[in-house]
């Protein structure tokens, strides 16, 4: 790829603008122009290689397509973005399809599918297809979810797997899905909140990030998501901290909406009138190794050798999170070790 002809700081800097761009559908500040000068083509592969390892590609090529004519792309850069794009947004409509037919099939039972992440989370983008897409993840509740099973498999071909969570993993047209009966995985004493308020939603997001922050790793794809919701969903503030509240994880929410603020420039973030603190920690986390860890050497060593290889490496990185998790949502992780852990080591 060549050696890159400025530093780390400016390249994430160049990064991010790109990011902002596309997240929030505006232009380039004119300081932000600034950032673009002379930067070779090994400066232009390392930043289109942190899009792709964070899983934001497809938001960072709109943004490399569409800047403005005084700032000058390596052609051969030009025409890797076009086709990438192009394929993830082919893959989003086989995607799209995928999912209309796996309802009808739920529906057609008498099942009302909830859909997490994804798809739905897409909807809250400017263009959703610029949101790139990963698994298929949906929710019965417990009074329908062994109905939904009994029918995905009686109408599906292929291998059924329960996940250490609990869920049932499974490939429809190709993708991967993952159906789950929890729909927050927290420690939650109150009755669960309606699924589809948006501060459930947004609840959803925000533990999603923290679950992976604390074990394999978590990329800027889940930051995206939750920045868009706060500033698209007509959350109530009020509500959705006494939720935080509740799961314990109101520290973390803080730290959460620091990060946003900095690297996304997100608004309408909760705990806005409080003192953000210094995201660094979680920053770190992001960089160390990209969407869920998968960049990450020792997972990507893991993820290629057994299922036992790769269980161990997510109970070893569960324990060197520890310092990490305990001080921003202790309950939460207490949680997580003692229901997940043990199912590391029992699912096939």
């Amino acid at each position: 790829m060549g050696r890159t002809t400025i530093d780390d700081k400016r390249l994430t800097a160049v990064f991010l603008s790109l990011l902002r761009s596309s997240l929030w559908d505006r232009s380039l500040a004119e300081r932000e122009v600034s950032l673009f000068s002379d930067l070779s083509s090994a400066d232009w592969n390392a930043i289109w290689e942190m899009a792709r390892r964070q899983s934001v590609s497809a938001l960072v090529g709109d943004a490399i397509e569409n800047l403005p004519g005084t700032i000058a792309v390596p052609p051969e850069l030009e025409y890797a973005v076009f086709a990438h794009t192009d394929r993830l947004s082919a893959l989003h409509r086989r995607q799209q399809a995928a999912v209309e037919e796996l309802t009808a099939l739920f529906c057609s039972g008498g099942l009302t599918p909830v859909y997490m992440k994804g798809l739905e989370v897409a909807r809250l983008y400017p263009v959703p297809e610029l949101r790139e897409l990963g698994d298929i993840d949906v929710y019965f509740p417990e009074d329908t979810y062994r109905q939904a099973s009994e029918r995905v498999r009686s109408h599906t071909e292929g291998d059924f797997v329960r996940t250490p969570d609990g869920s049932l993993h499974f490939q429809f047209h190709g993708f991967d899905v993952d159906m789950h009966r929890s729909f927050f995985d927290l420690p939650l004493r109150t009755p669960i909140p309606d699924v589809f308020s948006p501060e459930a939603q947004l609840l959803m997001l925000n533990i999603h990030i923290l679950k992976h922050a604390c074990s394999a790793g978590v990329g800027l794809r889940q930051f995206c998501d939750l920045a868009r919701a706060y500033s698209v969903l007509p959350y109530s503030e009020s509500v959705y901290r006494e939720m935080c509240s509740e799961a314990g994880i109101s520290r973390w929410t803080l730290l959460l909406s620091s990060f946003l603020k900095k690297n996304l420039g997100a608004s309408n973030l909760p705990f806005a009138d409080a003192s953000f603190p210094d995201p660094s920690p979680l920053e770190r986390i992001v960089r160390r190794g990209g969407n869920f860890g998968h960049h990450s050497t020792s997972r990507k060593a893991a993820l290629a050798g057994r299922p036992l290889f790769r269980k161990a490496d997510t109970f070893l990185r569960l324990l060197s999170s520890l310092p990490f998790s305990l001080r921003y949502a202790p309950r939460t992780t207490f949680h997580w070790l003692s229901s997940l852990v043990p199912g590391q080591f029992t699912c096939k």
